[in-house]
């Protein structure tokens, strides 16, 4: 899935969009999303890494996808609402440089009402280099009604 598609179910545009493309995806399920970052990303002017905050946004834009793309197919018109609503038991063994292609790995591991549990990973080629537990909420709402 690449920018247009990911930008037709989330909000998120430039500068705040953090992934670049969506390698895999079980609507519902799981998800890997890729981030390359390269010398015009606008985070790294000054600094050599992704800075941690960003990368946990990465990881839940990831998970948005996963929802949403579960969300589109189960109600073509529905329009949601997805927050970052906490991270959990989360381990930095190095940040991702200038340079580096991040995979970005989330698989969902329980739901409660509008909370979704998920355990997510960061990856630089074949090195694990953060992983944890991101949890977000996910809501629902009626298709805007044109005659109001």
């Amino acid at each position: 899935m690449e920018n247009r598609e990911i930008q037709k179910i989330l909000p998120h545009r430039y500068p705040f969009l953090l992934i670049d493309r969506i390698l895999s995806l079980e609507p519902g399920k799981k998800g890997q999303g890729m981030k390359n970052l390269t010398e015009g990303e606008w985070f790294l002017h000054g600094h050599c890494h992704y800075p941690p905050p960003l990368i946990l946004e990465s990881l839940a834009q990831v998970g948005g996808i996963i929802l949403g793309s579960k969300a589109r197919e189960e109600s073509p018109g529905v329009v949601f609402i997805g927050l970052f609503a906490g991270v959990s038991n989360f381990t930095w063994l190095r940040y991702p440089r200038l340079g580096e292609a991040v995979t970005l790995k989330m698989e969902l591991s329980k739901s409660l009402a509008a909370l979704y549990r998920f355990n997510g990973e960061v990856w630089v080629d074949r090195e694990k280099i953060a992983g944890g537990e991101i949890l977000l909420s996910f809501i629902k709402t009626p298709p805007p009604n044109p005659s109001a």
